[in-house]
């Protein structure tokens, strides 16, 4: 409903002045006026009689079912549709049932009960088709007759209370934190979490590339295809790629289904069901592409606040104390407990590093404080968490190798300073067990695992060996250094990595010899330290180094990297140093993963390099679209300097166009070049185009990306989707853009797509207005919804659509209409009211129609006006008419 609103009234009788600080003794005090709509004063005035003393509350409503969104304690409960009830005292008050204020996590066993609901007026029946007579769904708070269910909530529980925001349609209900359930912060009832609706999509990433180099001219073209199906919880998915290739001496096109399966979340057990083709995670047991069901613990189910890893605190407060936990400085989190033990699980993730202070702040003044050590490894679990995972089915992953095989891991967390894994691996000729532990100490936080195989040789004969692996991660706050992941590991000669088992066997077999970088790995050392200058800039190192049995080299990878800046201006000086040993093995078995193949090697020996680039960057301005130019030189030990300088930046002030141009000049062979590139992002797709130019050679590339979702309403464009998005519908909306939504906007159809939403998490979608024609409004331009991991989500925004008029209208004696009389459209619903100066405001459906004013509740309190725009500007914001009010019995006779 539009209202228009209030200005001061020409007449200057119609509004009481009220003493609102005058006491009732007279005592004297200095008065504030407030003024107040007082019907009486209009009595025998020629405005009427209409109910307008509605207007001095503020959010005034009617009795009714209005759809709200509810927040408890600030915190957002659900959007559903609610009945408001008229009490004995003229107050409207919402009626919410017990079972309600149960799952939302208020104790009911302390609520009042009985048989005073008589005490409440019945509900009266909302108009067809208005906002307030939004039909209730099965879930709705209120609208039960039980005993005590419909009382006003500030009766039935102690120190509670609700109010009512009309504009936003908000219900705010506060209740005493004694009266409240402990839950962890962020949780989320599964009976507010959205299956979505049956769609099909597929997600489209295109690339064509041309070149031609000495006279010498191909062509290739990449699609890559995500496609899938949502029927209820299920969702089914499909990946695949198609690759052409055409040169002057050879034509290539291949298809390669890369993978199918149906998903299904469990959230009553915090897990999520796969049964089909895809690849185990890689947690504890090596990555392995497989044929049957899968079955793990989905961490996105739990609450932000019980997600990652973080110590539990535990301490003892004397008083109502409040309790300060911090990190490197930063407050992380701040809560009041009771006196007595106190016991903190429901931190929320914070980095990996840096020890825990927490603060006691008692209420007689006192303060203590104490040191929680808190350092972790990836594989770090938070005290009394779990994680687990079941596989069974047969490897897909390598082309001859069919083996059925089994995986059972399981991660706990026991202390705040112990997790402990364990993982096992079955199948006919491969079983391998793995067990470790994390340790969190004041020192850094140390993980171990060991591992042992026992595998069939190629030989036909079983080999088993064992491989130990030990990871460090610490930052040493003091100097600020950062051992973001350091790893070491080594393993006997007869220990076998699964895939690698199968390969050996199936190459051998087929005369081939098989190879990969774990194939016969001896040991493996990793380091990466990140060390922060402050004002003089920041350094950063990584190691990898690898040695095998048997004839292969050692691999070597080493980078340094030095980043700092001076004002505005930033510059990166960077080292790398790699050696590669051949992989000895030719023309082995195919390895799908995508396409590609492993195990193919021509055994040349690869020269170790070395390689230093020199890189500066000034922006040229400070906004979003400011362009930046950079220029650097890459030095390479086996080929010549190469210079290179670009300009890049954003072309429109919607930032949906951004470029790019590079200079490239080479020492040793004079190699000259340019290139350029732009990229675009559209509602429907993003498209992008490339061109380069040198010294015998050029080329030019193409690619598309985004998506389409077929849904009931049809087919809808848009950006490229994640496995959890949102179909908006708004009809007669067509240009409003969606936030955040990677610039898609409501088709001329109605709707949009909305990319990503994140699964297990209250999501605010809302629409930006600007764009949409004349002859439409959104009446909400912000929905709320949580979805189930993989829906495809429904969400209608309701809107108006017609002309928007003002209509300067009088009764057929020439009074102005009834300040405050309600505005009715053909099928009963407020579209406006009343305003000073018999003015209305409302937007109309078609060019010619009736409308309806409203004043009071007997028949003669009605009259209709008559409106007919078809002679006006069809792109007018606002129609300006002048007509006159009928009386409805004059208006039926006619």
């Amino acid at each position: 409903m539009v209202a228009l609103g209030f200005a001061v009234p020409s007449l200057p009788v119609y509004a009481a002045p009220v003493d609102i600080d005058a006491s009732d003794s007279g005592a004297a005090a200095p008065s504030t006026l407030a003024y107040n709509f007082d019907s009486r004063l209009l009595l025998g005035s020629s405005l009427g009689v209409a109910d307008i003393e509605r207007y001095n509350k503020a959010s005034v409503i009617d009795p009714g079912r209005y759809q709200v969104d509810i927040y408890l304690n600030s915190n957002f409960i659900s959007r559903m549709a609610v009945e408001f009830r008229t009490a004995q005292d003229g107050e409207l008050y919402p009626c919410l049932s017990d079972g309600f204020l149960r799952e939302s996590g208020v104790l009911v066993s302390g609520i009042q009960s009985g048989d005073e609901h008589a005490n409440a007026a019945p509900a009266e029946a909302p108009l067809p088709g208005s906002q307030s007579g939004t039909a209730a769904g099965a879930d709705q708070a209120g609208g039960t007759n039980t005993p005590g269910e419909c009382l006003p909530v500030a009766k039935r529980i102690a120190g509670a209370s609700t109010t009512f925001d009309l504009s936003r349609l908000r219900l705010d209900i506060s209740v005493p934190q004694a009266m409240m359930k402990s839950t962890p912060r962020g949780s989320i009832d599964v009976k507010s979490l959205d299956a979505g609706q049956t769609m099909a999509y597929v997600n489209y990433d295109t690339n064509y590339y041309t070149s031609s180099a000495h006279g010498y001219k191909g062509d290739s073209f990449y699609a890559g295809l995500n496609a899938g199906v949502n029927v209820g919880l299920w969702r089914l998915h499909q990946q695949s790629a198609f690759t052409y290739s055409d040169g002057d001496n050879y034509h290539y096109s291949r298809w390669n289904n890369i993978r199918a399966y149906a998903e299904r979340p469990l959230p009553q057990i915090g897990s999520d069901l796969v049964v089909g083709q895809n690849y185990t995670s890689g947690n504890l047991l090596s990555s392995v592409g497989y044929t049957g069901f899968h079955l793990e613990t989905d961490e996105r189910s739990l609450p932000d606040s019980m997600q990652g890893y973080a110590p539990v605190v535990t301490g003892i407060a004397n008083t109502n104390a409040r309790v300060v936990i911090s990190q490197n400085g930063n407050t992380i989190y701040q809560t009041t407990v009771a006196p007595g033990p106190f016991r903190i699980t429901d931190l929320n993730p914070t980095s990996f590093q840096g020890d825990l202070t927490v603060q006691v702040f008692e209420a007689n003044g006192q303060v203590s404080s104490f040191v929680v050590p808190f350092s972790a490894v990836p594989s770090s679990r938070r005290a009394g968490s779990s994680h687990y995972s079941v596989t069974l089915g047969k490897v897909r992953q390598v082309e001859g190798a069919n083996a059925t095989f089994a995986d059972l891991t399981y991660e706990r967390g026991l202390t705040n300073s112990i997790t402990l894994n364990s993982a096992t691996r079955l199948a006919n000729d491969y079983q391998a067990l793995l067990a470790g532990a994390v340790f969190s100490t004041p020192i850094g936080a140390v993980g171990v695992n060991a591992s042992w195989s026992n595998a069939l040789d190629v030989t036909g004969h079983h080999t088993n060996g064992w491989l130990g692996s030990v990871t460090y991660s610490h930052t040493i706050e003091a100097t600020q250094t950062n051992f973001a992941l350091a790893g070491y590991r080594y393993s006997t000669s007869g220990y076998r990595d699964f895939v690698d088992a199968l390969g050996a066997r199936a190459a051998w077999q087929n005369g081939q010899n098989w190879s990969s970088s774990t194939y016969q790995q001896r040991n493996q050392f990793t380091v990466n330290v990140n060390q922060n200058f402050n004002s003089f800039g920041s350094l950063s190192f990584s190691l990898g180094v690898s040695n095998y049995y048997g004839a292969k080299a050692r691999d070597t990878q080493f980078q340094i990297s030095y980043n700092n800046h001076f004002k505005s201006l930033s510059y990166n000086l960077t080292f790398v140093r790699q050696h590669t040993g051949p992989l000895y093995a030719t023309n082995g078995p195919g390895f799908y993963a995508g396409g590609g193949q492993t195990g193919v090697q021509t055994g040349a020996q690869y020269p170790t390099s070395n390689t230093f680039m020199a890189t500066v960057t000034i922006p040229f301005g400070s906004g979003p679209r400011a362009a930046s130019v950079s220029g650097g030189v890459t030095l390479d030990s086996h080929s010549s300097s190469t210079y290179q300088t670009s300009v890049s930046g954003i072309a429109d002030e919607a930032q949906t166009v951004s470029y790019g141009l590079t200079g490239t000049a080479q020492t040793g062979d004079g190699q000259r070049s340019i290139s350029g590139n732009i990229q675009k992002n559209l509602s429907m797709i993003t498209m992008g185009a490339s061109y380069s130019q040198g010294n015998g050679f050029w080329q030019g590339g193409a690619t598309a990306r985004g998506s389409a979702v077929a849904h009931s309403g049809g087919v809808t464009l848009g950006p490229y989707l994640s496995d959890t998005f949102g179909v908006v519908e708004a009809k007669g909306a067509e240009g409003a853009t969606v936030r955040n939504g990677q610039g898609a906007q409501v088709d001329r159809w109605g709707y949009a797509i909305v990319p990503s939403l994140t699964p297990y998490r209250y999501n605010d979608v809302a629409l930006d207005s600007k764009g949409i024609g004349t002859r439409a409004e959104l009446t909400g331009n912000q929905l709320r919804v949580a979805p189930y991991p993989g829906s495809a989500v429904l969400l209608r925004f309701s809107t108006l659509t017609g002309h928007a008029v003002l209509i300067r209208s009088t009764l057929p004696d020439g009074k102005p209409l009834p300040l405050g009389a309600d505005v009715l459209n053909s099928d009963g619903a407020a579209i406006g009211m009343v305003g000073q100066g018999g003015q209305l405001y409302a937007r109309v459906p078609s060019d010619r129609g009736v409308v309806t004013v409203k004043w009071g509740e007997r028949h003669e309190d009605r009259c209709t006006i008559p409106y007919d725009v078809s002679g006006q500007d069809p792109k007018a914001a606002l129609v300006n008419l002048t007509a006159g009010c009928t009386p409805v019995e004059a208006s039926a006779r006619q």
